[in-house]
């Protein structure tokens, strides 16, 4: 027999034990229920031969059990994943949250399975955080918005990493409008007439309804409008990062754009971390503390990552802050423009 009709042989003889295994785990008995490929010895997904006890295909990279995982299982597979298979999750917060750049000279030098990646630490902190700013009691305080957004009360924005936040971007536009409304209370303009004639007609309506509305009920709208940029925040941090990278890029030209942009994800993340301490914790002490870390961080990490002079480090911080701020105005435009406009 040649070889084409042996490799057909062997491929029935495969599929048909296959078959037999998964109908007698389907009935819930038979020697290998629950006990991933069986005797079979192949991977189900591309028939590559198994090494015994093989929880992985070498080749593929599938896992052998093809039996519907319990909810233990489920719950095993996401704490190994984090805590066994990405190097530990403590250790990858300990060296983002203490050592500066430490994780990022970590991934560059190819360190990778060590640590936790630094996209999901972005937005496994980012998720944390903001679900602590809708669930936890006076988050909104430490955020340096109100409980009740009393117009008449002046803002002090107190979060930390104000210059990378989009919250803080968020609650700066809040106060920007609050200020303007509690001057303006019947009067309020969102674009000066000059400006919102030069709208298409369909804009110019919205404008219209939403100014009535701010009239109508200035404080109902200002929740509104908070709801809604906290609500867009997550996906304006990740706008930005290309950006913030592209910053980077400007003043380290040495380093690639990718490594920037892992510098982005991890200064990023790190400054999560430090709201959600601010809002888990909100005492005056570890409020100022984080504030404080918040601002040496990124020198530091500067430093670490491309170990440059101490001035020429300092210098070029200075400059990425100020050209930062200007990327977080633009942010804080659109969010409160959008803001401004959800209720209409």
């Amino acid at each position: 027999m040649d070889d084409a009709g042996l490799s057909g042989l062997t491929g029935s003889a495969t599929a048909v034990a296959a078959s037999a295994e998964l109908a007698g785990m389907a009935a819930g008995g038979g020697a290998h229920a629950g006990h991933g490929h069986g005797q079979t010895g192949r991977c189900l997904n591309c028939d590559t031969v198994l090494q015994p006890q093989a929880r992985f295909c070498s080749q593929c990279g599938q896992d052998t059990a093809n039996h519907p995982p319990s909810l233990f299982e489920f719950v095993h597979e996401f704490v190994s994943h984090y805590i066994a298979v990405e190097g530990t999750l403590w250790k990858s917060l300990w060296g983002l949250m203490a050592r500066p750049g430490f994780l990022t000279k970590e991934y560059l030098a190819g360190h990778k399975q060590r640590y936790v990646l630094p996209l999901r630490l972005l937005l496994t902190l980012g998720l944390l955080f903001f679900l602590a700013v809708k669930l936890m009691p006076g988050s909104t305080h430490a955020l340096g918005l109100e409980k009740d957004l009393d117009m008449d009360v002046d803002v002090e924005t107190t979060a930390p990493a104000p210059a990378a936040s989009a919250a803080s971007a968020a609650a700066k536009g809040i106060a920007k409008v609050r200020q303007r409304v509690a001057e303006h209370k019947g009067q309020f303009q969102i674009l000066s007439p000059d400006l919102a004639a030069q709208l298409p007609q369909a804009m110019q309506d919205r404008v219209k309804r939403a100014e009535s509305h701010w009239r109508a009920d200035p404080k109902g709208s200002l929740r509104a409008m908070g709801a809604t940029m906290l609500g867009l925040a997550p996906y304006v941090v990740l706008c930005s990062l290309p950006f913030f990278a592209g910053l980077l890029k400007l003043l380290f030209w040495r380093q690639p754009y990718g490594a920037h942009f892992v510098f982005a994800m991890h200064l990023h993340a790190a400054w999560y971390g430090m709201l959600l301490l601010a809002v888990l914790l909100p005492w005056g002490g570890v409020t100022f503390t984080a504030w404080v870390w918040s601002n040496v961080y990124p020198v530091l990490a500067l430093k670490r990552v491309h170990a440059a002079s101490w001035w020429t480090t300092v210098l070029r911080a200075a400059l990425l802050a100020a050209l930062h701020w200007i990327l977080i105005s633009v942010a804080v435009m659109v969010l409160a423009m959008v803001g401004v406009l959800a209720g209409s």
